[in-house]
This record gives C-alpha cells, sequence and structure tokens, in this order.
C-alpha cells in the first residue's frame, strides 16, 4: 500500500489518479470531523467537499513539514469554522434546545449526533480536539499527539479534562461514550 506521502509526491508531479486515491483514504474521515465540527452536520458533505477542493490546490504546494493527516485535519478544521461563521449557529438556543429534547426519551443517532456536538461545542479548542481525534477518529495517543502537535502527556490530560467535564452533562452515560487511555 502506498504511503500517503508518496500519494501526494506523486500527485504533486502530475499524476491525478494519486490525489483520487488520497480522496477517497481521507473522505469518511474528513466527514465525520466536519459532521462534528459543525453547528450543522447537515453540512458535512458540503464541507468535505470544499475541503478536497482546497487539497486539489493546496497540497501541490505541499512541503512534508507536517504529516499528510496533519494537513488534511487542519484543513477541515478551518473549513468548518468558517461555515459555522457564515450559519452564525453557535447559539446557546442550539444548545439548549438539543438538550432538553433528550429528557425521558429514547435518543436516535440523528439526535445523538447534536447532543454530542452541543456538548463539545462547550469544550476549549484543545480539549475537542482530542475527543474528536482520540473517541471519533480512534486515534492513538501518539497519533493524536502528532496531528495536534503536543506531547502525548498533554493528549492524556486534555481527553481526562474534556470527559470530566462532559460527564457533568446528564446526558453523558446514554450517549455511551468510550474513553481511552493507551
Amino acid at each position: 500500500m502506498t504511503g500517503d506521502a508518496d500519494l501526494i509526491r506523486r500527485y504533486q508531479k502530475g499524476d491525478s489518479d494519486a490525489f483520487e486515491e488520497f480522496m477517497r483514504r481521507y473522505q469518511d474521515r474528513v466527514f465525520r470531523i466536519a459532521g462534528s465540527l459543525l453547528a450543522n452536520p447537515g453540512l458535512a458533505e458540503d464541507a468535505a467537499q470544499e475541503v478536497f477542493l482546497r487539497a486539489y490546490r493546496g497540497l501541490k504546494g505541499f512541503g512534508f513539514r507536517s504529516s499528510p493527516y496533519t494537513w488534511i485535519y487542519a484543513a477541515t478544521k478551518n473549513v468548518c469554522r468558517e461555515f459555522n461563521r457564515k450559519e452564525k449557529r453557535h447559539s446557546e438556543i442550539d444548545f439548549d434546545l438539543a438538550i432538553a429534547e433528550t429528557h425521558g426519551r429514547e435518543l436516535d443517532t440523528r439526535h445523538c449526533m447534536r447532543i454530542v456536538h452541543a456538548m463539545i461545542k462547550v469544550l476549549p479548542e484543545r480539549q475537542r480536539d482530542v475527543v474528536l481525534l482520540r473517541v471519533f477518529e480512534d486515534m492513538s495517543v501518539e497519533d493524536t499527539a502528532k496531528t495536534l502537535r503536543c506531547r502525548p502527556g498533554t493528549v492524556k490530560a486534555s481527553l481526562h479534562k474534556a470527559m470530566k467535564r462532559l460527564r457533568e452533562f446528564p446526558q453523558f452515560e446514554s450517549l455511551r461514550w468510550r474513553e481511552t487511555d493507551d
């Protein structure tokens, strides 16, 4: 299997198939991350398309100072920030409504995602990033640290603090969180 760096080098030399392979490798992850970061998870597909449009342009000049995943993750975060600014949906009303709707009823997947989004958006950025990568992307502590350009101890501490904060929400247990510490 060709590595991500090799795919990017081939793409930089004009091999469009290499970019398509890179996109196939990351499309599900970008979509999941976008869905978690966006105030309106329905925009995740649009955001993913924008991320790959930027990747198509930006990877031609990629200098390999970071890993390809770190680059695509940062691009996804930036696109989602822009989408959220345009949507202006970071209101406390959305949060209160999402949390209030859980009282006394079974949670479906879409509603769980709204609750998760409402809960994690109150976290500081570092903690939110760690939760997204460790819990939702199932990345190791080491890979999360590389992606976020920090130490593994920082990842562990940030995850611990984030989970402690999230446990304050009554809905936390019903969402079946998986806290890992490898």
